[in-house]
């Protein structure tokens, strides 16, 4: 039997493990009632999953070289699936931060697994494909969020949501996971841990790439508390968060590559931020159905392409290890998460959840004199 083509089952997991996330950012509201906690409990949680995706990225690339990404991406991607069986049951806080740590192991080692190995498909084929790859991980946020927002509306218990999910998802996340290639020899004559002095260039992208955290992550894990408790809707309308902001995000991530080979990675970075900084003024200010719409689609735009410019550079910077560079930028946005949910939180007890967006404004306006300053360190 022909095996499936590995930009394919790659491509596949980005989404699977994605529509999984969509579970999350829909149930969030769900989870707040369920353990009985406020907006700092749901940021507890978001630290506790951050920690443990950061204990793993350490550890993951040596972990992959002396296995492999398939095998990784094997036992991560099914571990991730039976991880959510429990959820619908947990009451406890601490309970609940304890399974959120043991999930952010798991996604730790796929995240480098997975991006690792599309950066490898992308030097293999010569071209931009980052941002392609990417597109399939927001359009599994998008028909995972769309199909949890349907099944809120209908009624449909927690536990029957995701046994849905996991009967249908699993099967097909091992079959795809089963058809990659085994992984290429890598020469061993560059960096090979991120203890050492970055150059300027992976100092940027890790920046940038955890301005990105910030607002992507947001979205996933305020967006419907946002809806339900600043918009005041209820229902489907939850979701309207979600949906417009991983729309626009495929959107963007689809013609993301094209737009980078046309007009340089530095002009496509500038644009980005001018669509994120209005977006997030927008969504400060203004709380009506539609303005939370435009605001989240500009901010889907926004935030389409960052992450995958830095995963694609990340993983070419002469003299260090592709799978180094990778693991730099995902600890950074994951290393945002370890103070941003507490943070957050805090921040939306205090001054109200629409204010969690005013520190990301600042930060990516901020952020502009860097990239201005070293336009050339974008030209690899």
């Amino acid at each position: 039997m022909k095996k499936v083509n590995d930009i394919l089952a790659c491509r596949a997991l980005f989404f699977i493990m994605a529509f999984y996330v969509g579970l999350w950012t829909i149930r969030i509201p769900t989870i707040k009632d369920q353990i009985q906690t406020d907006y700092l409990g749901i940021g507890y949680i978001m630290l506790t999953f951050a920690s443990g995706s950061i204990i793993a990225m350490i550890f993951a690339n040596k972990i992959i070289k002396k296995s492999s990404s398939k095998k990784i991406l094997i036992y991560s991607g099914l571990m991730q699936g039976l991880l959510w069986i429990p959820i619908p049951f947990i009451t406890h806080l601490q309970f609940f931060m304890f399974i959120s740590f043991i999930f952010g192991l798991c996604y730790g080692v796929f995240e480098i697994a997975c991006n690792l190995y599309a950066s490898n498909i992308e030097k293999r084929e010569n071209k931009s494909m980052m941002s392609n790859f990417h597109a399939f991980w927001s359009l599994g946020v998008l028909f995972g969020s769309i199909l949890t927002s349907y099944f809120l509306e209908i009624n449909v218990s927690f536990f029957k949501n995701i046994l849905i999910y996991i009967i249908f998802l699993l099967p097909i996340n091992l079959f795809f996971a089963l058809s990659l290639r085994e992984d290429d020899k890598i020469a061993t004559d560059s960096k090979s841990n991120i203890f050492f002095i970055w150059p300027i260039i992976i100092v940027l992208l890790a920046l940038i790439a955890m301005a990105n955290a910030l607002t992507e992550g947001s979205v996933d894990a305020w967006g419907a508390l946002y809806m339900r408790d600043f918009i005041k809707v209820s229902g489907f309308q939850i979701g309207v968060a979600t949906l417009s902001f991983n729309i626009f995000m495929v959107i963007g991530r689809l013609s993301g590559d094209w737009f980078r080979d046309k007009i340089g990675v530095y002009n496509l970075l500038i644009i980005l931020f001018i669509f994120t900084i209005i977006s997030l003024f927008i969504l400060i200010n203004f709380n009506s159905i539609f303005y939370s719409f435009l605001g989240f689609a500009m901010l889907g735009l926004g935030a389409s392409s960052i992450v995958p410019i830095a995963y694609s550079l990340g993983g070419k910077i002469k003299g260090v290890d592709s799978g180094v560079g990778i693991t730099i930028i995902s600890i950074s946005v994951y290393g945002t998460f370890m103070a941003a949910p507490a943070s957050l939180g805090l921040i939306a007890n205090s001054y109200g959840i629409n204010n969690i967006f005013s520190p990301m404004l600042l930060i990516f306006i901020l952020l502009l004199i860097p990239i201005v300053i070293y336009k050339k360190e974008f030209k690899l």
